[in-house]
């Protein structure tokens, strides 16, 4: 694997067997000791982000994962299945990878998956997504002494406050940063 001694934001690094995006950098000096570069890494195989400080000139291994298009099928307990959209074959991916993403994948749905050395590192998520509605109470007539919401489901199973004015069968865009009802979709 390729070394540098100038991690760079945006990068994946590779760090006592495990993968990590670099989120963030930064670079303190201490007068004739050098500098110290503090990172900020998330780790791709739970999520978890953790804070790492390393001297300056420090080598560290960085890896170029590849993308690859696959297709999501169903979900069990612990693993979400995807096609790979190339040679037709079941993957499976941990949960914990795909984190709170998951409620968001409807079956048939493309999405673009981080690999490298045949191992999923994480998929790529979308900001926004289109969802349909399931089920959803009618509004209640003289129900806005509170914010004007209601709970609906969505086709993925996941739940939400919406404005009153939406129905049944209705497609809405959702934030998957918040998990916040954003509008109708067109």
């Amino acid at each position: 694997m390729p070394l540098t001694d100038q991690p760079v934001k945006g990068m994946y690094i590779k760090d006592e067997g495990r993968y990590f995006f670099l989120q963030d950098r930064m670079l303190k000096t201490q007068g004739r000791q050098g500098g110290l570069i503090t990172m900020k890494l998330k780790a791709l195989d739970n999520g978890q982000v953790v804070s790492k400080t390393i001297k300056s000139g420090t080598k560290v291994e960085f890896i170029n994962p590849t993308t690859q298009q696959v297709q999501y099928m169903y979900r069990d307990d612990s693993y979400l299945y995807f096609m790979n959209m190339e040679t037709f074959e079941t993957m499976s991916i941990y949960k914990d990878i795909v984190g709170e993403y998951a409620k968001y994948l409807k079956e048939g749905e493309n999405i673009l998956v981080l690999m490298y050395e045949g191992q999923i590192l994480s998929i790529t998520e979308n900001p926004s997504v289109i969802l349909e509605i399931t089920k959803t109470d009618d509004a209640v007539k003289g129900n806005t002494a509170n914010a004007a919401t209601k709970l609906a489901t969505v086709e993925t199973g996941y739940q939400l406050q919406t404005p009153l004015f939406v129905k049944e069968g209705d497609k809405i865009k959702i934030n998957t940063q918040t998990g916040e009802y954003i509008g109708k979709a067109n």
